[in-house]
C-alpha cells in the first residue's frame, strides 16, 4: 500500500527530508513522528503526490503509494467548495456534519474546517495521510475522531505528529531534525510579574449573520492573564477579533494600551523576507527559540516555526491577543511558550485547548452555548477532559 526507500526531498538545493524509508501493507497504521521543522507535512504532501506535482522539488528515492487522501495542517487550503454541503456531497457519513451543512466553508471555525476535511477525505481512498489532524479540534471533537480513526477497517493510515500522544499502540517510525536549538527548562519556580493597573475594562458581545456570543465581561491588569476556552465554532476567536477592532461588536472596550494580535493561522500574519523583521522585540527571538532562523523567510518555515514566530511577534507594552498560541508546536516549543507567558509582564488574552496554558491563567473563561462565563477549575478541568456540556 506504502512502500518508500531512502527518499529525499530538497528545496532550491536544502534537504528537508534525507534517507527516509517505510513499507506499510493494506490496513496498516504507522504513526511518523518528530519535531518542529523535521520534514512531517513534506513527506506527507509526497506521499499523496503534491510534491513534486504541485509544488516544485528535488526527489529522490523509490516512492508508490495506493489512492491517497489527506488532511492537511491547515485547513482552509484544501476546500473545493463554497459550501459545507458540497464538500461533503459525495460522503455516506455527513451526517456527522449535520449542523454545519447549510454553512459557507468560509464561515466556519478553523476546528470546524478540520472536521469537514477529515470527513470529505476518509472514504475515497485507499492510504489515509493525516497532517497532525487533531491540532485545531476542542478535546471534545479530538476524542470522536479518534475514536473513529482507530475503528476505520481496510485503509491504511499514516499520521505526521510530534509525539505520541493520539497513537499508542501504533508502529512508530521517528525523524530526526528540526534545525532547533535545545530549550533547557530552568529549575526552580519562576514568579509571576506583579499585577498593575487596570489595563483594559471591557463589556461586549458579537451578532452577526446568525451567530452571536454571550457577553463576555472582563478587567484585566497589567501583567494579568485570562484564557477563552470552549468548544470549536463557540466564539472565543470572534471574541479576541472584537477586542482587536477587526470585528464589530456591541458594547464597551476601554483599553488604556494598544492591542498586538497573533492570529490562529500564523500564515495570516507573517509577510516580510526575514523573521527577525516580524519581531518588533530581539529578546523575543532568544526566549522562544529562534536564533537559528532568524535570517529565515517565514513563509518557507513549516507551520510550527512560523506559530513561534506569530507569538514572538508581539509587541511589548501592548495587551497581547494570541489565539491558539501552542498548536502545531512539539513539547520543547510548547514549553517555550508557557515560559514566555508565565513572564510575561504585559496583559494577555489567550484563547487555546492547551490546559497547560489555562493553568498559568489567573482568570478563565468558558466560552459555549452563546454564553461566556468565569469557570472554575473543575469546569475547566472537565473540559479538557471531554465532559463539558453540549
Amino acid at each position: 500500500m506504502l512502500s518508500a526507500g531512502n527518499v529525499s526531498v530538497s528545496f532550491s538545493g536544502k534537504e528537508v527530508v534525507g534517507g527516509f524509508s517505510l513499507d506499510v501493507k493494506k490496513g496498516g497504521k504507522v504513526a511518523v513522528i518528530g519535531p518542529n521543522g523535521s520534514g512531517k507535512s513534506t513527506l506527507a504532501l509526497l506521499i499523496c503526490g503534491a510534491i513534486p506535482e504541485y509544488i516544485d522539488a528535488d526527489v529522490k528515492g523509490r516512492l508508490s503509494a495506493g489512492k491517497t487522501g489527506i488532511v492537511l495542517q491547515n485547513p482552509s487550503s484544501q476546500f473545493l467548495s463554497m459550501t459545507v454541503k458540497e464538500e461533503l456531497s459525495h460522503c455516506r457519513n455527513r451526517g456527522k456534519a449535520a449542523g454545519l451543512l447549510g454553512r459557507s466553508v468560509f464561515q466556519l471555525s478553523e476546528g470546524e474546517k478540520q472536521k469537514v476535511n477529515l470527513l470529505a477525505n476518509l472514504e475515497d481512498c485507499e492510504l489515509l495521510v493525516l497532517d497532525e489532524p487533531l491540532e485545531l479540534l476542542d478535546p471534545k471533537e479530538a476524542k470522536a475522531f479518534l475514536d473513529g480513526i482507530n475503528s476505520v477497517r481496510g485503509k491504511t493510515v499514516i499520521w505526521f505528529d510530534k509525539d505520541t500522544r493520539f497513537t499508542k499502540g501504533w508502529k512508530t517510525v521517528r525523524l530526526k531534525g528540526g534545525g532547533k536549538q535545545p530549550y533547557v527548562k530552568k529549575k526552580g519556580l519562576c514568579r509571576r510579574p506583579a499585577l498593575g493597573k487596570i489595563a483594559l475594562d471591557a463589556s461586549f458581545s458579537v451578532e452577526r449573520k446568525g451567530f452571536r456570543t454571550g457577553k463576555f465581561t472582563l478587567e484585566l491588569k497589567e501583567g494579568e492573564k485570562a484564557a477563552l476556552i470552549g468548544p470549536n465554532g463557540a466564539g472565543k476567536t470572534t471574541l479576541l477579533r472584537a477586542l482587536a477592532g477587526i470585528e464589530k461588536c456591541g458594547g464597551e472596550i476601554s483599553a488604556r494600551l494598544p492591542f498586538s494580535y497573533a492570529p490562529q493561522n500564523p500564515s495570516h500574519l507573517l509577510f516580510r523576507d526575514r523573521v527577525r523583521e516580524e519581531i518588533p522585540c530581539e529578546a523575543n527571538i532568544g526566549a522562544l527559540g529562534l536564533s537559528e532562523i532568524a535570517e529565515h523567510c517565514p513563509s518557507k518555515l513549516s507551520k510550527g516555526q512560523q506559530k513561534l514566530v506569530s507569538v514572538a511577534s508581539i509587541a511589548e507594552g501592548s495587551i497581547a491577543l494570541l489565539d491558539e498560541p501552542t498548536t502545531w508546536l512539539d513539547r520543547e516549543n510548547r514549553e517555550r511558550v508557557y515560559s514566555f507567558i508565565r513572564k510575561a509582564e504585559q496583559p494577555m488574552v489567550i484563547a487555546t485547548h492547551d490546559p497547560e496554558i489555562a493553568k498559568l491563567c489567573g482568570k478563565v473563561f468558558l466560552v459555549e452555548n452563546r454564553e461566556v462565563k468565569q469557570c472554575s477549575s473543575t469546569m475547566a478541568r472537565d473540559f479538557f477532559q471531554g465532559r463539558a456540556k453540549a
